[in-house]
């Protein structure tokens, strides 16, 4: 079987060229209103080549857009920004700009941006062999894709969720995947995604041992492919071709896919790929007893394996390099700026101590006044801000104790006294058997009483949850979504880096502020599905509940906010962080929180 995952990377052939284009591009565009466009199609074309110039040119437009006010272009920029520090490997970097992409797109309501970069995060996922998270972000770019009726990537995301099913063996699942995906791309005319539908499903088959359809599947993407001209993805179905028949013992065919493939990869100089078809032919002459062809085959392979090595090698102390010389010139650079400022200064300096002798008396008198103002204004500013944290802090710490107390009578003395009453009916019961009218009378009582004392017990754990207590936050939050879940309305649970416990406090707000939000979604919203995201990174922790129900125009939050709301916002405050409502009618609505985790 064929290595899956070969990628074709094309270099420049020096990256001071790169560096010297992009400058270029940036200083002719630097009147023009098309600098913007021009920069991400410059970033766009080496974010698999350039990685320290295309971070340069996607700041750039980042900053360009924040002037502007163009939240469409700043969004764009930070995901290719995430897709270059993937390609770079830098994973870390690559996760935190698709997060702030997609909370770009939000804001900028672009819901086809958002599912963009969900599919990528998918595919960062699952790299990362995270694959419960790569399904969640593959479902939602699906679901996001659908309503705004974008075909493309809606048969991307349903493409990405087989290839995910064929990791995990699931072969035929991953089929059903990748025709449901081919018929979209049929729909939408898009040759190159059916053959690449194709090529996935012969994959399949061939693992599920059906070797001639994964042939003829494998022959129907090679002709798209090559009808096309996408040479690089020819190669690879016909390695694949070569390999099919070598399984089912077809030698002959097997060379001859080989031996086509190669008079390709050499023409198109895919070095990788070519070195594995000589070790191939190397191993089937090899195999055949043609010694002399295998031999031939064998020096190719090493002769060129040692080459591509000797490429990236070369490669690697070019760019350490270009770094060393880029580092020295803006050294130099900033030491004769420096140098040219001491001069001038020079013939400032004594005029500015002349000036600055007569000034000194007036200007330390007001400000040693000005100095005592601001401090006794400074003391009032933090008593006040003391006395308000003291003030919060007090009050949602009475309200917890007060939850707690009702909680424990609830349990223990409403509860246990209706246990108590039911035992009494149950007895009593026993003993009128014959009686079935006053049996039947009790028999409502009983359970009547039993309701209750269910309902009692429901109250007290829903207001003081055991889990949070004994468990934590984590465990606390993962009950009450299996308790809130229902057949009308689905919760998704996605949780990231919260490994440890977090500080009591900080646990029993977020409980609560996840328990007020849910609740006024059940209320209010009309929603069918929920998804709730806690992602802690660093110091940080992001807190996203995002509904797709009926929504309200945002403009009367400040108008309409109710005890709820403004209950989310005091006890969000009361962690010095910070929370933002977006939303409109019809389009559900996205709750993101911010809580600095310095002190947890």
């Amino acid at each position: 079987m064929r290595a899956l995952g070969l990628l074709v990377v094309l270099f420049l052939s020096n990256h001071l060229l790169a560096q010297s284009l992009a400058d270029s591009v940036i200083q002719r565009f630097a009147k023009d209103e098309h600098k913007i466009d021009s920069c991400l199609q410059i970033a766009a074309s080496i974010q698999n080549k350039d990685y320290p110039n295309c971070i340069r040119l996607c700041d750039e437009v980042i900053s360009l857009a924040q002037k502007s006010n163009d939240q469409h272009s700043k969004a764009d920029a930070t995901f290719l920004k995430g897709l270059t520090s993937y390609f770079a490997g830098e994973y870390d970097q690559t996760l935190n700009y698709y997060l702030s992409a997609i909370k770009q797109f939000e804001s900028a309501n672009e819901p086809i941006g958002k599912a963009k970069v969900l599919n990528e995060l998918g595919i960062f996922y699952r790299r990362q062999q995270q694959d419960s998270l790569s399904l969640v972000s593959f479902k939602e770019a699906y679901i996001l894709s659908e309503k705004a009726g974008d075909k493309g990537v809606m048969g991307t995301a349903i493409n990405n969720q087989g290839i995910l099913a064929q990791d995990h063996a699931e072969h035929a699942k991953a089929i059903d995947y990748f025709l449901k995906a081919q018929g979209i791309y049929v729909e939408v005319k898009d040759s190159i995604g059916v053959s690449y539908t194709l090529d996935y499903a012969s994959v399949s088959h061939a693992a599920m041992g059906n070797y001639q359809l994964a042939i003829e599947l494998q022959l129907k993407s090679l002709d798209i492919r090559l009808r096309y001209k996408d040479t690089n993805a020819a190669s690879l179905s016909l390695y694949s071709l070569a390999e099919y028949e070598l399984l089912q013992k077809n030698t002959k065919a097997s060379e001859q896919y080989l031996l086509e493939c190669v008079s390709i990869t050499e023409r198109i100089k895919y070095k990788d790929l070519t070195a594995d078809c000589y070790k191939k032919l190397a191993d089937l002459y090899a195999k055949n007893g043609q010694a002399q062809k295998a031999y031939e085959y064998h020096v190719k392979y090493s002769t060129l394996n040692e080459e591509i090595f000797n490429e990236k090698r070369s490669k690697q102390i070019n760019e350490l390099q270009t770094k060393y010389e880029t580092n020295k010139r803006i050294q130099q650079i900033a030491l004769l700026t420096k140098d040219n400022e001491l001069k001038e200064s020079r013939t400032r300096i004594i005029l500015i101590v002349f000036l600055g002798l007569l000034l000194v008396l007036g200007l330390s008198a007001f400000a040693y006044f000005n100095f005592l103002k601001s401090k006794k204004q400074k003391e009032i500013d933090d008593a006040i801000i003391v006395e308000k944290e003291l003030r919060s802090k007090s009050i949602i710490e009475a309200e917890e104790k007060e939850r707690l107390r009702i909680a424990r009578d609830l349990h223990d003395g409403v509860a246990q006294t209706m246990t108590a009453a039911k035992m009494q009916l149950e007895h009593f019961m026993d003993s009128v058997e014959e009686d079935n009218k006053m049996n039947s009378s009790l028999q409502n009582a009983f359970d009547l009483i039993k309701d209750a004392a269910n309902e009692v017990r429901a109250v007290s754990h829903s207001m003081v949850p055991n889990a949070l207590l004994k468990s934590g936050l984590v465990a606390a939050v993962r009950d009450f979504v299996q308790r809130m879940g229902t057949n009308k309305t689905h919760i998704n649970l996605i949780i990231h880096g919260l490994n440890d416990r977090l500080n009591e406090n900080v646990e029993t707000v977020v409980f609560r502020v996840l328990q007020e939000l849910v609740n006024n979604i059940n209320k209010h919203a009309e929603a069918t599905e929920i998804t709730i995201q806690l992602v802690k990174e660093q110091q940080e922790l992001s807190i996203m509940v995002e509904d797709n129900g009926k929504g309200f125009d945002i403009k009367t939050l400040g108008e309409k906010a109710g005890i709820g709301l403004k209950n989310i916002e005091s006890r969000v405050e009361y962690l010095n962080g910070q929370v933002h409502f977006d939303s409109s009618i019809g389009n559900g609505t996205t709750v993101m929180i911010d809580i600095p985790l310095e002190n947890s």
